[in-house]
Formats: structure tokens, sequence, C-alpha cells
């Protein structure tokens, strides 16, 4: 009898793993379940199709249906919800969400890709016609929609993260105002310290955005049933739309109801062959938490490009091969009004929480040498663990080069190289393209000096 392997959830996690285990195992049942009407397509992109930048949501859809039936002889079943799991007789139960018809299908291996879901605020008014989040096609289809049929001048934006800031970029690229509130002293809080950050954050006020920092959402004020305002920190704002950008929510609840292990971070814990504690059950994506190479920890890492390697892994051990998912660094970029943005590693903050002290340097270079014309500065901050040296961070900031360079930064920073081994990587050069000394190099020789001098400081402390 051929292998049977079901995969629930059809996100970029779980199209990865399906067609992997395919590769692997030619002659295995491969059933892939997903809620949404349609297959795979780029969560990320959303933003641009819906500020006009990409020409239509379509065009974010991977792959049509007959990519995975016929030439992948994948058994697609969209708008399907997986309801239960039993890992004793390894049975999955699947509802159609049009029917209502209920099926029991039993599994050789399982693959659990389900997700996660965005965060809401309860506040006063959270029920209103006009208020959103941004997670799905259905999701940007409406919120559109909504901003067209009552001619939308401004929309509040709660929380100044990745997704809150790529959605005012969108906004301001549509004529509209937004007003955006976050509850820390600075946006993208999670990726940047706020000396980093506040160099996007005026970029940002340049274009028009208007931050509220250090505020909260109190209410969301409605009339005959929708928004026409918010109040933040006390006052009021005229709004006809409200977009929650609240940190998301690892979908764990099918895994818990079936005994699986979660993890500390609320994600679904898994070794490095991806599998769960359920015996013959995988899990990769969103849900599960990621073994951060950097801090040593367990993490919710909300990255695609996380969920891809974790789901080729599952989707070969759970089709009979042996590989293995060794972590990740969290490296994340964004652009923002021209900005390119990218980061890996702890912020300072979150370092001295985890009591690991970082020694961290900051410079501003140029991506050209002096003399030559198209030359953009790219500021960079660097992180080292004050104990062995270790580069732990990095933040760039420029109008190019950033995402590639921590590209570098991150290849670093998960072989475990000290800042010293980093700084003493030859990069190439030629006048158009490159400097001598790249800005990255120079951060990194600053941080070896200081990392030298406070090594000298403490000798003599002692």
């Amino acid at each position: 009898m051929p292998r049977r392997i079901v995969i629930v959830g059809c996100g970029v996690s779980g199209t990865t793993a399906a067609f992997h285990a395919r590769k692997t195992d030619r002659t295995s049942e491969i059933i892939l379940v997903g809620e949404e009407s349609v297959a795979e397509y780029s969560r990320c992109g959303l933003p641009y199709a819906f500020s006009g930048v990409v020409e239509s949501l379509k065009a974010l859809v991977g792959y049509d249906q007959s990519f995975y039936e016929s030439t992948n002889r994948i058994d697609l079943r969209l708008g399907s919800r997986a309801t239960k799991i039993d890992p004793s007789p390894r049975t999955i139960e699947i509802q159609d969400l049009v029917s209502g018809r209920n099926q029991t299908l039993g599994y050789d291996s399982l693959i659990l890709t389900t997700g996660a879901s965005p965060g809401t605020l309860s506040v006063p008014g959270a029920n209103l016609q006009g208020v959103f989040t941004v997670r799905t096609m259905n999701d940007i289809e409406r919120l559109a929609n909504h901003l067209e049929t009552v001619r939308a001048k401004s929309v509040a934006i709660i929380g100044a993260g990745l997704t809150g800031s790529e959605m005012a970029e969108a906004l301001v690229n549509k004529g509209i105002h937004p007003i955006q509130a976050e509850i820390v002293p600075e946006i993208l809080p999670v990726i940047l310290d706020p000396d980093m950050a506040s160099i996007v954050r005026e970029r940002a006020e340049k274009h028009g955005v208007e931050y509220h920092l250090n505020s909260s959402l109190d209410e969301i004020i409605g009339k005959e049933g929708r928004v026409i305002g918010v109040r933040i920190a006390g006052e009021k704002y005229d709004v006809e739309a409200v977009i929650m950008a609240v940190r998301v929510r690892p979908n764990t609840e099918l895994a818990k109801q079936a005994g699986i292990q979660l993890g500390e971070s609320g994600g679904i814990r898994t070794d490095e062959r991806m599998k769960t504690s359920a015996r013959n059950v995988y899990a990769a994506g969103d849900c599960v938490e990621t073994y951060d190479r950097i801090t040593k920890r367990y993490v919710f890492f909300q990255l695609a490009t996380t969920a891809v390697r974790q789901a080729m892994a599952a989707g070969i051990n759970a089709a009979g091969g042996d590989t293995r998912y060794p972590g990740s660094t969290g490296v994340a970029t964004v652009k923002l009004f021209g900005l390119e943005v990218a980061a890996l590693g702890p912020t300072t903050a979150l370092a001295e929480k985890l009591g690991i002290h970082p020694v961290s340097v900051r410079v501003t270079g140029s991506t050209r040498l002096h003399y030559y014309p198209g030359g953009n500065d790219l500021t960079v901050k660097l992180s080292a663990h004050s104990e062995d040296g270790r580069l732990i961070g990095a933040q760039l900031i420029g109008e190019e080069g950033a995402t590639l360079r921590a590209n570098f930064a991150s290849m670093a920073a998960h072989l475990g190289l000290t800042v010293e081994e980093f700084a003493s990587i030859e990069t190439c050069y030629s006048p158009p393209l490159a400097p001598v000394w790249d800005p990255v190099t120079i951060a990194a020789q600053a941080l070896v000096r200081k990392l030298q001098l406070a090594n000298r400081v403490e000798s003599r402390s002692k």
C-alpha cells in the first residue's frame, strides 16, 4: 500500500511540504487540506496588491489547481477544515465548509501547517463595520471595498510593526492619510533599536504618516454601526476605518486538542526533523516555535523564509527521507518609503533582558566610493556578545544594499562567527559596485576595537 500523507494548511508551508514530500516519495498519496477557496499565495504581497504596486490579488497565487493535481498528483481539498486529530489510530476528521459533510481519513504521516491568526484588541467598538485585520485575500478585498464605499480620507492603524508599517505605506500610495498608534516608544520594535527605527519613522513622517507613539487605542467610535473615529491616548481622531496590526498568534488549537506538546512561545514544539511529540506527526511554519541560533531559545518567528525551510524538512521526513532544520537567525527585511530595512538577532533591549549585555556600534558609510556617482548612505549597527565576541545582531538601513548585506551578516551569525572573524572576511571592490571597505566591514572593525577596549578596561579593574 502506498504511504498516505495528509497536510493541514494550504499556505506556503503546506504547499512546500507537499511538493518536497512528492519529490521524496513518488508513489505516496498526498492530501492537502486548506480552508480558503484559493491555493497557496503570497501573504507578504498583500499590502502591495492593495496599493496597486502589484497589479492584482490574483498575481499573488503561486500555482493553479492543475499544477497540484496533474503535475504533482496532490489531492487538493480547498474549502475544507481539519476538526479533530486522533494520533492513536492515526486519523483526522475533515469538514467540507460548503456542504458541511465530515470525513475521517487515516494517515501514515501528518503535517500541520496551520499558520497563525491576526491579533485583535478588546476595546469598545471593536465589532463595528470598518475594523479590519490583514492576513488573507478576503481581508484585503473587504478592506479595499470598504474604503472605496466610504470614500475614506483617513485610516487608523493599530501597531507599527512590519505589517502595520507596510500598510501605512500602502495607504499613502492610495492617497489615504494613515494615523498609526504604537504602544511602545518607537516603531518596528521587534527588529530595530530605537535609534535605528527613528531613521525609518522620520522618512515615513515626511511622506505623511502620523504617528502616536507610547499610545494605546482606547476606543473605536461608531455611528449607525460604522467606524467614524478612534480615541488614542485620550484624543479623538476622525477615521473611516481601523486596521488592527498587532502581533499574531499561532494556530495550535488542533494540535492542543490532540495532546501534542506546545512550547514556551505558544507554538508547537518540534525537533530538528520537524517532528512533534505525536508519532508520525510533523509541523512547520507560523504554527511552530523555532530554534533561534543566536539566543539559543525557542521563539515564535513569523517569517516566510523560516516557514519554507521548516516545511521542506517536514515534507521530506514525512515521506520517509531524513533531513534536519538547523534553526534560524530571524533575519528579516522590508522596504518602506524608499528605504531598505533589514535586521537579524535580538534588539538591544531584548538582549539585555536575556542577560546577554551586548556591545554595539553604529556607523554610516556609502555603497560606492565617494568619487563615483550614485552612492547612497547605508547605516549599519552591529552587536556582539560581551563575553565571547560572537556576532549576535545586525540592523541595516539605506536606499540600497541593506538586504544583501543582512544576508551576509546572517550567514556569519548562523555559523557562530566572532565579530573579529566577520571583520576579516574579504569583500569585493569595484568603483561602480562596491567600495574597498564595505560599510558592514567598517562597522565590524569598529566593533572589534570597542570589544578590545572593553576587555582592557575589565582586565585593569580586576
